[in-house]
């Protein structure tokens, strides 16, 4: 055997080895029992983008269900389910006003992942740009999603709900309840980070904001470079490109000393997913803002609407009731679900946060991650006492 063959052959030994023994630490890791309500509206695709992130930290820090199993993040949920997207089949599973006091018993907490949905052309005509404004086919939060989250708070549950949980296609009523319920106040306002508005060059930026642009604009759509759309629920449209109204193209969440010192997540790190601006009033703690890196003509752009570059991420309310809201569509990262089972592998792909690293993943890794497992050590060790 040559040298370059045992050499080969130690390195893959060595691997399988080092994998092996991260597997058996993640296995003996101490179980712990927490009924989660998992809601997600918005499920396209069986990927299950909107919630998969979530479930890997179930199933990484070993929460099992009251049947001693995993969470499986492809049933464990309420919400839309695609079972056949070549013959256009789905299902899905609602809360019924009957069941909402024996779900509140039953259940430890509740994740409103996404209630955004599913809509025509996202369902029925795959990989059409204009799903926004097509009629919908499931979503939207309703009265007994708004019956739960009362209930869960009058039991003093915990509930972590994140961006879109009252916009379109929620009506304004509920939007309203749920905003009175927790003390919070949406401003109306949505947006994203694009890595370029440069139509020319792809197919995938959204046609129906450059429509909704030159419909306000006479018909002009002059953006070539990255940059920021902010859209109000009643049509409004902001586009602040990088150059012209950015310094930094990407925003950037800014956590406060608490959340530093309580989450273990650093002080800035890019966000590049949907995020709202909502505000909320004195009975909550903002732990951490959005923050929009805007130039003078930006920053005038933005004052025009009343608009300002610095906005809560993260709120929360403790002690009389256990709530948490993330302004920005958090739990949807790519990832793969099967690294959940090995001990560490966080920790590896932490080497992995240079520049060509998906800016998406180090806010998951750096963020999401260390947040949301915290959040939820801190509570099960009430449900201990």
């Amino acid at each position: 055997m040559n040298k370059k063959v045992l050499t080969l052959i130690i390195i893959v030994g060595i691997l399988i080895l080092t994998l092996f023994g991260s597997w058996l630490m993640w296995f003996f890791k101490t179980e712990h029992t927490l009924n989660v309500y998992i809601l997600d509206k918005t499920v396209p695709t069986i990927e299950r983008n909107e919630h998969k992130s979530f479930n890997w930290i179930l199933n990484h820090n070993r929460y099992l269900k009251p049947n001693g199993e995993l969470y499986d993040v492809n049933k464990d949920y309420y919400g839309f389910f695609p079972l056949n997207s070549k013959s256009q089949e789905f299902d899905f599973r609602s809360v019924r006003i009957h069941e909402i006091e024996e779900i509140a018993n039953t259940y430890d907490m509740l994740y409103y992942a996404d209630t955004y949905g599913v809509y025509y052309n996202e369902w029925y005509k795959k990989g059409a740009s204009d799903v926004k404004h097509t009629q919908k086919v499931y979503g939207g939060l309703n009265q007994n999603d708004y019956l739960l989250l009362k209930e869960m708070k009058e039991q003093r549950k915990l509930i972590i709900t994140e961006f879109n949980l009252y916009n379109a296609p929620t009506t304004g009523l509920i939007c309203e309840k749920v905003e009175t319920l927790f003390g919070l106040n949406w401003s109306g306002w949505t947006g994203k980070y694009f890595s370029s508005l440069d139509t020319a060059q792809g197919s995938n930026f959204p046609q129906w904001i450059v429509s909704l642009y030159q419909e306000q604009n006479n018909n002009q759509w002059p953006f070539k470079n990255a940059g920021i759309v902010l859209v109000h629920k009643f049509g409004t449209i902001i586009i602040l490109e990088q150059g012209t109204h950015l310094n930094k193209e990407i925003p950037f969440i800014v956590a406060k000393k608490e959340a530093m010192d309580r989450f273990g997540v650093p002080e800035m790190v890019h966000y590049p997913q949907w995020f709202d601006i909502t505000f909320t009033g004195d009975k909550n703690k903002v732990l951490a803002n959005f923050k929009i890196h805007v130039n003078a003509k930006g920053d005038s752009l933005l004052r025009h609407y009343n608009l300002k570059p610095f906005f809560p991420a993260v709120i929360e309310h403790k002690n009389d009731y256990n709530f948490y809201y993330f302004g920005g569509d958090f739990a949807e990262n790519s990832i793969n679900s099967n690294t959940a089972y090995f001990e560490g592998y966080h920790n590896l792909v932490s080497l992995f946060n240079g520049s060509n690293y998906k800016k998406s993943n180090k806010f998951y890794w750096q963020f999401y991650l260390p947040m949301t497992t915290t959040i939820l050590e801190d509570y099960y060790k009430t449900l201990e006492k």
